[in-house]
């Protein structure tokens, strides 16, 4: 099996620059960057050909990505006040039913209101489905010295099938979803706010990885490795691929989201320089809301 390193050594350069950079110091996201973070977020769906649908109303967002189910179908981002909530949740619950979907809510910390609304959605039934912390940097690591094996490939039109199939591979999308994919892929490539890249060993893609730019953050999703290549470092290097590319296009951020309970990652992240932002989780009822037949 190989590994992130030459059968032979590589000498460095005399000129080379110590493998240590003083970390630079960078102010943490203002309470705008945040608020990008979180719709950037929210929104990811939009990225895989899903919509997006802000209710000035009932002052949240509707977000329905491909397919369906629970996993799909969410609001997210209320802005309640203390007295009105219970009536905004029972309104968006009865909409999303009302549209054939599972009533579901992505409540983040510290950002979404009224506070403390995630402990009376426990006290009314719903269930926490899913929890992930967000993290950010403002800076880039290193990167490593690479085998000579190794490359890294952006995603171009003509490889942008190959991407995809990775993805469905490492993440077990279903394959009927491979059409849309690749056209939302191949859309939102060309307009330049997303890029993509594989990870090649010789002749083998052992890793992909996205960025997508938003509200002046740019965001790192699709972070994944082939089984059989985990633990090997792969995505830890185009983690900070992806890094230094969105820095280097101008974002002062960039963000990405990784499951609270997911200590080795989290370990791993927080070496590369990012910290923590927020915690979000998603919240769905426990009653079938479809109606009986």
């Amino acid at each position: 099996m190989s590994e992130l390193r030459p059968s032979s050594p590589v000498q460095r350069p005399a000129t080379a620059r110590p493998r240590e950079e003083a970390v630079p110091a960078v102010e943490p996201p203002s309470p705008e960057e945040l608020a990008a973070i979180q719709r950037h977020l929210a929104t990811l769906p939009e990225w895989e050909g899903g919509s997006v649908v802000d209710d000035p109303e009932l002052l949240v967002t509707f977000v329905q990505g491909p397919g369906n189910g629970p996993d799909v179908s969410y609001a997210a981002m209320p802005r309640w006040d203390a007295a009105a909530w219970p009536a905004r949740l029972h309104a968006v619950s009865e909409r999303m039913r009302s549209d054939g979907a599972w009533p579901s809510l992505l409540w983040c910390d510290r950002l979404d209101r009224p506070v403390g609304l995630d402990r009376e959605l426990e006290h009314r039934g719903w269930v926490r489905a899913l929890g992930e912390t967000v993290l950010w940097v403002g800076h880039a690591s290193v990167v490593p010295h690479l085998d000579p094996q190794l490359r890294i490939e952006a995603v171009q039109p003509r490889s942008l099938a190959l991407h995809e199939r990775l993805e469905r591979d490492i993440f077990g999308i279903d394959a009927a979803q491979a059409e849309r994919r690749r056209d939302s892929l191949r859309q939102h490539l060309e307009g330049g706010r997303l890029r993509a890249w594989v990870v090649w060993l010789a002749e083998e893609p052992v890793a992909v990885a996205r960025l997508s730019q938003g509200g002046g953050v740019a965001g790192i999703h699709g972070v994944g490795v082939v089984p059989g290549r985990r633990g090997q470092g792969f995505g830890t290097l185009i983690t900070t691929i992806a890094t230094r590319a969105g820095l280097a296009v101008g974002n002062r951020l960039v963000w990405l989201s990784v499951r609270s309970d997911n200590a080795a990652a989290l370990r791993v992240y927080e070496r590369l320089g990012f910290a923590r932002a927020f915690a979000w989780s998603r919240y769905l009822v426990t009653e079938d809301p479809r109606p009986a037949d």
